[in-house]
Formats: C-alpha cells, sequence, structure tokens
C-alpha cells in the first residue's frame, strides 16, 4: 500500500542552513523537491556563493585523485566512510600528495617496463638478423654505423644509397645488405664519423626507414647493443616483481583509507547535489519536500531541538495538484515485501492508487505452485532458492529467490494434491493424488475449465478495482470502459451457464440484452470507433481469460516430460545408462519448471491482470540520506 505523504515547507536563517541539512540528512525521511515542483512555496532559487562552488569543485578534484589510486592499487569499494570534515580535507590533501608521487612514479615505471618487455624483442630479433652481416671495422672508434629498413619490392633505393654512401666517402664506407625476412632486406653501412653529417642528409632525402635503437643502446655497435638489450630483457621481469611487491604493500597499507575517504567523498558530494533545488530569500533559505505522515511530528521536534525556534516547518495543503506530485513510498506485510521489486520493475504506483503488491504476492505463488505441481520438483527449487539466498541477501535477486521459494512450496502443495513427484515415479511409489490425477485423460477437461474459472475471477476482479479506481480519479472513459467489460463479461458467463444447463434458459434473453449493453458502454469509451472496436475490444478480453489455459498446458507439458525421463530410464536397457539419461531429462525439466512458470505468471499479472486497473507513473519516495550508513 501507498503510506500517506504530507507536503512540508522548511524555512530557517541562511546560517543554519549546514546544519539544518545536517540534521535532515541524519533524519532520512524528508524527499526533498525541486522548488519549480511547489507551487505552494514563494521564494527564488538559492544562489550558491563563490566558496561553496570552490569547496563542490575541490571534492570531486579530490574523488577523481582517490579513485584514481584506487584503481592502480585494485582497491574494492567500501560502503562506509566519515562525514569530511575541514580538518578531514586538510589530512586527505596531505595523505594525497605523499602517496600520490609515489604512485605515478612506481606506476609509470612499470609502464614503461611492460612497454620494453612488448619492444625490445623486436628489436633483438632484427639485431640477430643483421649481426652475420655486421664488417670488423664497425668496432673502430673512429667509425660509425646507420641500419636501414626497407621493403623488398624497393629493394633497388638501397642499391642507390649505397653507391651514394661510397662515392660521398671516396670508397671509404663499407656497406652490406641481407634479407631480414620474406618481405623486408636490411641494409648496414660503416663509414668514418666525419662524414656523418653529409650521410644523415643523403638519408634525410629517401623515403627509408632508419634502424632505431632505444638511446641507451645506440652508442656502440650491433653486436654491444645486443648484449646490453638481452641483458635489459633479463632484468625486466625481477624490477616489474619488485614494483608490484611495492605496490602490493602500498595497497595493504592504503586501501582501507583510499575506500572509506572515496565512500565520504561520495556522500558529501551527493549531499551537496541537492543545493540547487532550494530556495531563497534575502535573508532566509526555504526547502520544500515531502515527508511521511508518521515522520512529521518527528522532523519538526528533531529541528526545533538541534537548530532552535529559528526554524519553521510547515505543512502545507494537500491540493490535487500536489497530490499528483507526491512522491511514493510503499509499505506492505513483510510476506508481501519481495514482490515490491516486481512491481517496480513494470512501473511504480501513482501516489493515492491501488498498489498490486498484495494480491500478486497473493496469486502469483499459487499460479506457479499450479503449473509446477510436483512434490519433487518443488522441493528441489526450495532448497536452491534457501541456499541461493543465503549468498544473495539483499536487493531484487534476493526478492525474486524469496517468491522462488514460496512458488516452489505452493508446488509441493498442489504435488501431493496432484499426486505427482518427479512426474508418474509417485505413481510407481504408491503416492496417490488428494484431488485428481491432472495427467489422466478423463481429468484434462476439468483441468481446463479449472483454469478457466481461475482467470475469470482474476480477471474480474482486476475489473472491479479498474471501476473503483475510475470512482476516485472521476475519470468517465475509465467507467465506461472498464464498466462496459465487466457488465458484458458477466453477461457472458450467464450465457455459458445456461449453454451449459447450470442456469434456467429463462435468463438467455436478459444475458445477450447485457451483453450487448456491456459491448456498447466499451465501446462509448472509444469515441466514434468504439462501433468497431468496441467487440474486438471484448474479444481481446475474452482471450485475456483463455490465456490462463497456459496453467493447465505448460503444467501438463511438465508432467509429460517428467514421464518420459521416467520411461527412458526402464527401457534404456543398461541401468546405469538409464539412470543418467532420467537424471539428465530431469535436470532440464527442472530448468524449464524454475523459469516457465514464473514467466508465465508474471505474464498472467502484468498483461491479463494489470491492465484492468493498474496505471503506474508513480514518483519514487528518495529521502535525504547519506549514502554510507
Amino acid at each position: 500500500m501507498n503510506l500517506e505523504m504530507v507536503p512540508i515547507e522548511i524555512v530557517g536563517l541562511k546560517d543554519d542552513l549546514n546544519p539544518v541539512l545536517q540534521t535532515l540528512r541524519n533524519l532520512e525521511c524528508v524527499h526533498i523537491d525541486e522548488l519549480n515542483d511547489a507551487p505552494q512555496v514563494s521564494a527564488r532559487p538559492l544562489s550558491l556563493d563563490r566558496n561553496t562552488l570552490n569547496h563542490q569543485e575541490e571534492l570531486s578534484y579530490l574523488l577523481a585523485r582517490v579513485e584514481g589510486l584506487m584503481d592502480i592499487l585494485g582497491c574494492p569499494d567500501y560502503t562506509e566512510g566519515i562525514p569530511i570534515e575541514e580538518a578531514d580535507l586538510s589530512e586527505l590533501r596531505s595523505s594525497l600528495d605523499e602517496l600520490g608521487p609515489k604512485m605515478r612514479a612506481l606506476s609509470e615505471r612499470q609502464a614503461e617496463l611492460q612497454s620494453r618487455l612488448t619492444l625490445l624483442p623486436r628489436y633483438e630479433a632484427t639485431l640477430r638478423k643483421l649481426l652475420p652481416i655486421i664488417p670488423p671495422s664497425v668496432h673502430d672508434p673512429k667509425n660509425t654505423s646507420i641500419g636501414m629498413l626497407v621493403s623488398r619490392v624497393n629493394v633497388g633505393v638501397l642499391d642507390s644509397i649505397a653507391s651514394q654512401i661510397l662515392d660521398l666517402t671516396g670508397g671509404r664506407a663499407e656497406v652490406v645488405s641481407s634479407d631480414v625476412d620474406t618481405s623486408t632486406r636490411a641494409m648496414f653501412t660503416v663509414f668514418p664519423r666525419d662524414f656523418t653529417a653529409e650521410i644523415e642528409a643523403l638519408l634525410g632525402q629517401e623515403d627509408v626507414a632508419r634502424l632505431r635503437l632505444p638511446d641507451e643502446l645506440s652508442g656502440g655497435p650491433p653486436d654491444a647493443a645486443l648484449l646490453a638489450l638481452q641483458r635489459q630483457l633479463a632484468a625486466i621481469p625481477s624490477e616489474i616483481k619488485d614494483i608490484n611487491r611495492q605496490l602490493a604493500g602500498l595497497a595493504a597499507e592504503w586501501s582501507e583509507k583510499l575506500a572509506g575517504w572515496q565512500a565520504a567523498l561520495l556522500d558529501e558530494i551527493d549531499a551537496n547535489s541537492i543545493l540547487p533545488r532550494l530556495g531563497e530569500t534575502d535573508m532566509a533559505f526555504v526547502i520544500a519536500g515531502w515527508v511521511p505522515a508518521v515522520q512529521l511530528d518527528r522532523v519538526r521536534s528533531t529541528l526545533q531541538e538541534d537548530i532552535g525556534e529559528a526554524i519553521l516547518v510547515r505543512q502545507l495543503p494537500k491540493t490535487p495538484t500536489m497530490k499528483n506530485l507526491a512522491p511514493v513510498l510503499l509499505r506492505n506485510p513483510a510476506p508481501a515485501r519481495p514482490f515490491e521489486s516486481l512491481v517496480k520493475l513494470l512501473a511504480l504506483p501513482r501516489y493515492g492508487h491501488i498498489d498490486p503488491t498484495r494480491l500478486m504476492a497473493f496469486f502469483l505463488p499459487i499460479f506457479f505452485g499450479m503449473i509446477l505441481g510436483d512434490i519433487g520438483y518443488g522441493a528441489l527449487l526450495l532448497a536452491i532458492s534457501l541456499w541461493l539466498m543465503r549468498r544473495f541477501r539483499r536487493g531484487v535477486a534476493h526478492d525474486i529467490l524469496i517468491i522462488l521459494a514460496m512458488g516452489s512450496t505452493w508446488a509441493v502443495v498442489f504435488g501431493i494434491l496432484y499426486g505427482e513427484l518427479f512426474g508418474t515415479l509417485g505413481e510407481k511409489l504408491g503416492l496417490n493424488p488428494l484431488w485428481f490425477d491432472r495427467a489422466s485423460a478423463e481429468n484434462v477437461a476439468g483441468l481446463m475449465v479449472m483454469t478457466l474459472l481461475i482467470g475469470s475471477v482474476h480477471v474480474t476482479l482486476g475489473l472491479i478495482l479498474g471501476i473503483w479506481e475510475g470512482i476516485k480519479d472521476r475519470s468517465r472513459r475509465h467507467l465506461l470502459e472498464r464498466g462496459g467489460m465487466l457488465v458484458g463479461l458477466i453477461a457472458l458467463f450467464l450465457i455459458v451457464g445456461v449453454l451449459a444447463k447450470l442456469l434456467p434458459d429463462s435468463l438467455m434473453t436478459p444475458s445477450l440484452a447485457a451483453l450487448i449493453i456491456g459491448i456498447a458502454l466499451l465501446g462509448a469509451s472509444l469515441g466514434w470507433l468504439g462501433i468497431l472496436m468496441g467487440p474486438i475490444e471484448f474479444i481481446g478480453l475474452v482471450g485475456n481469460i483463455l490465456s490462463y489455459l497456459r496453467i493447465a498446458a505448460i503444467g501438463l507439458a511438465s508432467v509429460y516430460l517428467a514421464k518420459v525421463a521416467n520411461d527412458v530410464a526402464g527401457i534404456a536397457g543398461n541401468i546405469i545408462v538409464g539412470v543418467i539419461l532420467a537424471v539428465l531429462i530431469h535436470s532440464l525439466n527442472l530448468v524449464l519448471g524454475a523459469f516457465s512458470p514464473t514467466i508465465h505468471s508474471l505474464r498472467l499479472h502484468y498483461v491479463e491482470f494489470f491492465r484492468k486497473f493498474y496505471e503506474g507513473g508513480g514518483r519514487p519516495y528518495v529521502p535525504y540520506r547519506r549514502r554510507t550508513t
């Protein structure tokens, strides 16, 4: 059900704004609205001073620094933090200034080493291929050398460069070349240092790739560079390991602090995010919002205790306009509470309108149990649900597991009524149905009739609730539409009763007249198209009821699949093979038994039931509170 909400206005001196917000955060029950959503409040939007804006910017900057360090250290997010005061901010700044440079130096060095570990083997491979063609003159300190790489299709370029180098040095250069791989040819030239500038200028004019080594490897001949490169490759893993050890030590030392600061900063930023919603006058601030009616006195008394008499908490009139803006807070008994998650998956109910949570909590597990209807499958699903609930202790997943456990319990109950234990295995073990055997051909028609009766009751209840909603909304269209459907549906029930000889024939004529009246009322709600659409909509209503046959059909499919599993075990010829096949088929049936009844039970509620009365669109109740509690 929707908890009653009341609109309030809080007015106080600007100097008291921060203490008031602190108190409201501790109360955790005041939903603060945008000023534009409170037409009864007269104030201009709150203007934030430079100090406040600077404080918010600093919090965002500090949060970015903290989260950056947490990413490097691999820290988990914590859910608990401490309030950030000015003294705490000073400590946080100094701690980040201490930790930041250490982390930056280690991470940069780690990235550099990882890059070298990837890049240096490429140089090593090239140098190894060049070693056989390197002339001895490369070791002469008066000489220098240059390596060049070119595609083999452009090998003529190397010949041209070699000729020009020999001409330039008067034959004092040595030029050798060799294929590096199937697509690349390398050329290596050794020449006196006096010709370095001229040869560099020459190569700058040609389209060739220079073999450039890292600076620390480029000072000597290639064979010396190769030895230095190999020493680096051997040393890099141990240096990376040492850096990882240092990072692990920093993580152990700082993870909890960083995560706590992250939570506290997020909490403070979230608290400041409501400031643009507030209003002000020349001397006072104005807060407009909502509070549950049962919490109003507590809010008023707590604010007066904490702030004093210079605070005003005024309850605003709940006009129709304000009522449409009221946030929705659902309150249901504990057994029904998990079903709130399923209702919210569709839409939040409007304030003051029907909350279908309790109705869903009553019908959905029963529908699930009627479909599955097996002691064995129900018991297994119940055990699995209870086990998983210990792993998922909150959230939508926990709610769905509770719902599955409730449905599984009903499956055991209906399994006893149907006499089913893993399909027909119960019959072989002497288990007899307390109600009827739904797998028996002679009972299938009765099972279909039973599901149609359940659908008729469910849809009729939805229409009655829809009429009640139409009366509250004073909606002529809804009254005509849902009233026409209800009148026509009741008339159809009477006609079926007459045709089945359950009611006297004298009711046929008034029933037909009521059916026509109902369709006419339904058509009237649709305007001039109602002449055509009224009968079509009523046929759709009948289709909604027929849709409940899925309760019988899916349940029978599960029974017959279980029967196949049991029969396969008996005719396999080998008992081990038979048992394995039976277990596999039963396992498949168990998975289907978890998903199919859930999906189809939800569909019967969302499509066939809710559409008769339920209109979402409610605003969620979001109290001003701490993120970390």
